[in-house]
Protein backbone atom coordinates (compact mmCIF):
# COMPACT_ATOMS: atom_id res chain seq x y z
CA UNK A 1 0.00 0.00 0.00
CA UNK A 2 1.28 3.44 -0.90
CA UNK A 3 2.13 5.82 1.90
CA UNK A 4 0.22 9.05 2.48
CA UNK A 5 3.04 11.07 0.94
CA UNK A 6 3.23 8.79 -2.11
CA UNK A 7 -0.51 9.11 -2.72
CA UNK A 8 -0.26 12.88 -2.55
CA UNK A 9 2.72 12.94 -4.91
CA UNK A 10 0.98 10.60 -7.37
CA UNK A 11 -2.12 12.77 -7.46
CA UNK A 12 -0.23 16.04 -7.75
CA UNK A 13 1.86 14.61 -10.58
CA UNK A 14 -1.27 14.30 -12.69
CA UNK A 15 -2.40 17.85 -12.11
CA UNK A 16 -1.61 20.85 -14.25
CA UNK A 17 -0.48 24.35 -13.37
CA UNK A 18 -3.63 25.82 -11.75
CA UNK A 19 -3.71 23.30 -8.92
CA UNK A 20 -0.18 21.93 -8.87
CA UNK A 21 0.00 22.96 -5.22
CA UNK A 22 -2.63 20.37 -4.26
CA UNK A 23 0.07 18.22 -2.70
CA UNK A 24 1.23 21.06 -0.47
CA UNK A 25 -2.34 21.89 0.46
CA UNK A 26 -3.16 18.31 1.43
CA UNK A 27 0.00 18.01 3.50
CA UNK A 28 -1.04 20.97 5.65
CA UNK A 29 -3.36 20.64 8.61
CA UNK A 30 -6.77 22.07 7.79
CA UNK A 31 -6.37 24.68 10.50
CA UNK A 32 -3.61 26.29 8.43
CA UNK A 33 -5.94 26.78 5.47
CA UNK A 34 -9.00 27.69 7.50
CA UNK A 35 -11.26 25.50 5.37
CA UNK A 36 -12.52 23.36 8.26
CA UNK A 37 -13.28 26.47 10.32
CA UNK A 38 -15.18 28.07 7.45
CA UNK A 39 -17.29 24.94 6.97
CA UNK A 40 -18.00 24.54 10.68
CA UNK A 41 -18.97 28.21 11.00
CA UNK A 42 -21.27 27.96 8.00
CA UNK A 43 -19.27 30.53 6.00
CA UNK A 44 -18.91 28.15 3.05
CA UNK A 45 -20.96 25.03 2.18
CA UNK A 46 -19.26 21.68 2.63
CA UNK A 47 -19.86 20.81 -1.02
CA UNK A 48 -18.06 23.90 -2.39
CA UNK A 49 -15.14 23.14 -4.72
CA UNK A 50 -11.81 23.94 -3.07
CA UNK A 51 -9.68 22.17 -5.68
CA UNK A 52 -9.93 20.18 -8.91
CA UNK A 53 -13.17 18.25 -8.39
CA UNK A 54 -12.52 18.29 -4.65
CA UNK A 55 -15.13 19.57 -2.21
CA UNK A 56 -14.35 21.14 1.14
CA UNK A 57 -15.77 18.05 2.84
CA UNK A 58 -13.45 15.73 0.87
CA UNK A 59 -10.49 17.99 1.53
CA UNK A 60 -11.04 17.91 5.29
CA UNK A 61 -11.63 14.14 5.31
CA UNK A 62 -8.40 13.53 3.38
CA UNK A 63 -6.50 15.33 6.11
CA UNK A 64 -7.71 12.92 8.75
CA UNK A 65 -8.20 9.55 7.11
CA UNK A 66 -5.81 7.51 4.95
CA UNK A 67 -8.62 5.80 3.02
CA UNK A 68 -10.29 9.12 2.27
CA UNK A 69 -7.01 10.46 0.90
CA UNK A 70 -6.52 7.32 -1.18
CA UNK A 71 -10.03 7.66 -2.60
CA UNK A 72 -9.55 11.34 -3.39
CA UNK A 73 -6.27 10.90 -5.26
CA UNK A 74 -7.47 7.68 -6.89
CA UNK A 75 -10.46 9.54 -8.28
CA UNK A 76 -8.18 12.12 -9.86
CA UNK A 77 -6.05 9.37 -11.39
CA UNK A 78 -9.14 7.70 -12.86
CA UNK A 79 -10.44 10.95 -14.34
CA UNK A 80 -7.05 11.62 -15.92
CA UNK A 81 -6.90 8.14 -17.46
CA UNK A 82 -10.42 8.52 -18.88
CA UNK A 83 -9.60 11.93 -20.31
CA UNK A 84 -12.19 13.64 -18.15
CA UNK A 85 -11.83 17.24 -16.94
CA UNK A 86 -9.89 17.64 -13.71
CA UNK A 87 -10.65 21.28 -13.08
CA UNK A 88 -13.50 23.68 -12.71
CA UNK A 89 -13.59 25.92 -15.78
CA UNK A 90 -11.62 29.14 -15.36
CA UNK A 91 -14.01 31.99 -16.09
CA UNK A 92 -14.73 35.28 -14.42
CA UNK A 93 -16.35 38.67 -15.06
CA UNK A 94 -13.95 41.56 -14.50
CA UNK A 95 -14.80 45.24 -14.32
CA UNK A 96 -12.01 47.78 -14.80
CA UNK A 97 -12.93 50.72 -12.57
CA UNK A 98 -10.52 53.09 -14.36
CA UNK A 99 -11.48 52.39 -17.97
CA UNK A 100 -15.11 51.48 -17.17
CA UNK A 101 -14.83 48.18 -19.05
CA UNK A 102 -16.55 44.90 -18.21
CA UNK A 103 -15.78 41.54 -19.83
CA UNK A 104 -16.36 37.85 -19.24
CA UNK A 105 -13.06 36.00 -19.58
CA UNK A 106 -13.16 32.22 -20.15
CA UNK A 107 -9.43 31.79 -19.84
CA UNK A 108 -9.10 28.06 -19.01
CA UNK A 109 -11.07 24.92 -19.78
CA UNK A 110 -11.71 21.96 -17.50
CA UNK A 111 -8.59 20.18 -18.74
CA UNK A 112 -6.29 22.92 -17.50
CA UNK A 113 -5.66 24.32 -20.98
CA UNK A 114 -5.42 28.09 -21.36
CA UNK A 115 -6.78 30.05 -24.32
CA UNK A 116 -3.94 32.27 -25.62
CA UNK A 117 -6.34 34.68 -27.36
CA UNK A 118 -8.33 35.20 -24.17
CA UNK A 119 -5.14 35.66 -22.18
CA UNK A 120 -4.06 38.29 -24.72
CA UNK A 121 -7.33 40.15 -24.23
CA UNK A 122 -6.94 39.81 -20.47
CA UNK A 123 -3.45 41.31 -20.63
CA UNK A 124 -4.80 44.37 -22.43
CA UNK A 125 -7.74 44.65 -20.02
CA UNK A 126 -5.23 44.77 -17.14
CA UNK A 127 -3.24 47.57 -18.82
CA UNK A 128 -1.61 50.46 -16.98
CA UNK A 129 -4.01 53.21 -15.90
CA UNK A 130 -1.43 55.86 -16.79
CA UNK A 131 -0.33 55.19 -20.37
CA UNK A 132 -2.31 52.16 -21.63
CA UNK A 133 0.79 49.99 -21.86
CA UNK A 134 0.38 46.33 -20.97
CA UNK A 135 2.36 43.17 -20.33
CA UNK A 136 1.80 39.44 -19.88
CA UNK A 137 -0.06 39.05 -16.61
CA UNK A 138 1.07 36.20 -14.40
CA UNK A 139 -1.62 33.53 -14.69
CA UNK A 140 -0.87 32.50 -11.10
CA UNK A 141 -2.30 35.82 -9.91
CA UNK A 142 -5.36 35.49 -12.14
CA UNK A 143 -5.99 31.98 -10.84
CA UNK A 144 -5.79 33.24 -7.28
CA UNK A 145 -8.37 36.02 -7.62
CA UNK A 146 -10.59 33.66 -9.62
CA UNK A 147 -10.38 31.20 -6.73
CA UNK A 148 -11.36 33.94 -4.27
CA UNK A 149 -14.46 34.62 -6.37
CA UNK A 150 -15.30 30.90 -6.44
CA UNK A 151 -15.02 30.58 -2.67
CA UNK A 152 -17.25 33.61 -2.16
CA UNK A 153 -19.74 32.40 -4.76
CA UNK A 154 -19.54 35.62 -6.78
CA UNK A 155 -19.09 36.10 -10.51
CA UNK A 156 -17.61 39.60 -10.77
CA UNK A 157 -14.48 41.33 -9.50
CA UNK A 158 -13.74 45.06 -9.67
CA UNK A 159 -10.15 45.70 -10.77
CA UNK A 160 -8.67 48.86 -9.29
CA UNK A 161 -5.08 48.42 -10.45
CA UNK A 162 -3.16 45.68 -12.27
CA UNK A 163 -0.11 46.26 -14.48
CA UNK A 164 1.88 49.44 -13.87
CA UNK A 165 4.76 50.73 -15.93
CA UNK A 166 7.87 51.61 -13.90
CA UNK A 167 7.22 55.28 -14.69
CA UNK A 168 3.69 55.18 -13.31
CA UNK A 169 4.70 53.19 -10.25
CA UNK A 170 7.41 55.76 -9.50
CA UNK A 171 4.82 58.55 -9.69
CA UNK A 172 2.53 56.71 -7.26
CA UNK A 173 5.43 55.90 -4.92
CA UNK A 174 6.32 59.59 -4.67
CA UNK A 175 2.73 60.40 -3.73
CA UNK A 176 2.12 57.61 -1.22
CA UNK A 177 4.23 55.53 1.14
CA UNK A 178 1.76 52.67 0.57
CA UNK A 179 3.23 52.08 -2.91
CA UNK A 180 6.30 49.84 -3.03
CA UNK A 181 9.07 51.09 -5.32
CA UNK A 182 9.75 47.51 -6.44
CA UNK A 183 6.05 46.63 -6.71
CA UNK A 184 4.99 43.33 -8.28
CA UNK A 185 2.52 45.41 -10.31
CA UNK A 186 5.43 46.31 -12.60
CA UNK A 187 5.94 42.61 -13.40
CA UNK A 188 2.28 41.88 -14.08
CA UNK A 189 2.13 39.78 -10.93
CA UNK A 190 -0.23 41.87 -8.79
CA UNK A 191 -3.85 42.99 -8.80
CA UNK A 192 -5.71 45.39 -6.49
CA UNK A 193 -9.42 44.63 -6.41
CA UNK A 194 -12.73 44.61 -4.58
CA UNK A 195 -15.93 42.61 -4.94
CA UNK A 196 -19.26 44.45 -5.11
CA UNK A 197 -21.58 43.64 -2.23
CA UNK A 198 -18.88 41.93 -0.15
CA UNK A 199 -17.20 43.75 2.79
CA UNK A 200 -13.53 44.29 2.03
CA UNK A 201 -12.60 42.61 5.32
CA UNK A 202 -14.30 39.43 4.12
CA UNK A 203 -12.61 39.65 0.72
CA UNK A 204 -9.28 39.85 2.55
CA UNK A 205 -10.14 36.81 4.67
CA UNK A 206 -10.85 34.74 1.58
CA UNK A 207 -7.81 36.11 -0.23
CA UNK A 208 -5.68 34.79 2.62
CA UNK A 209 -7.44 31.44 2.41
CA UNK A 210 -6.69 31.27 -1.32
CA UNK A 211 -3.08 32.29 -0.70
CA UNK A 212 -2.67 29.50 1.84
CA UNK A 213 -4.24 26.98 -0.52
CA UNK A 214 -2.00 27.86 -3.46
CA UNK A 215 1.07 28.07 -1.26
CA UNK A 216 2.40 31.37 -2.60
CA UNK A 217 1.61 35.06 -2.81
CA UNK A 218 1.13 38.27 -0.89
CA UNK A 219 -2.12 39.65 0.49
CA UNK A 220 -2.46 43.33 1.32
CA UNK A 221 -5.45 44.80 3.16
CA UNK A 222 -6.40 48.43 2.44
CA UNK A 223 -9.70 49.13 4.24
CA UNK A 224 -9.69 52.92 3.78
CA UNK A 225 -9.14 52.61 0.04
CA UNK A 226 -11.53 49.63 -0.03
CA UNK A 227 -9.39 47.12 -1.89
CA UNK A 228 -7.34 43.98 -1.40
CA UNK A 229 -3.98 43.31 -3.04
CA UNK A 230 -3.05 39.84 -4.34
CA UNK A 231 0.25 38.95 -5.96
CA UNK A 232 2.15 35.80 -6.91
CA UNK A 233 5.29 36.66 -4.97
CA UNK A 234 6.54 35.07 -1.72
CA UNK A 235 4.16 34.23 1.13
CA UNK A 236 3.44 37.35 3.19
CA UNK A 237 0.64 39.67 4.30
CA UNK A 238 0.22 43.25 5.50
CA UNK A 239 -2.44 45.79 6.35
CA UNK A 240 -2.56 49.54 5.79
CA UNK A 241 -4.74 51.98 7.70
Amino acid sequence: MLTRRQFIAAGAGLLLVPHSSLAKALMKHTASTGISDLVENGDIPKDIAVGPNITAEQFIAAQRDEKALESLVGGLVERKIKGQPLFNEGKIILYNTHFKERYLFKFRNGYGEYDPKILGSLNYFMRCNYDNKYTDMDIATIEMINYVAQLLGVKEIYINSAYRTPEYNAILARKSENVARNSFHMQGKAVDYSIPGVPISKVCQYAQLARNYFGYGGVGYYPRQNFVHNDSGPLRNWAKK
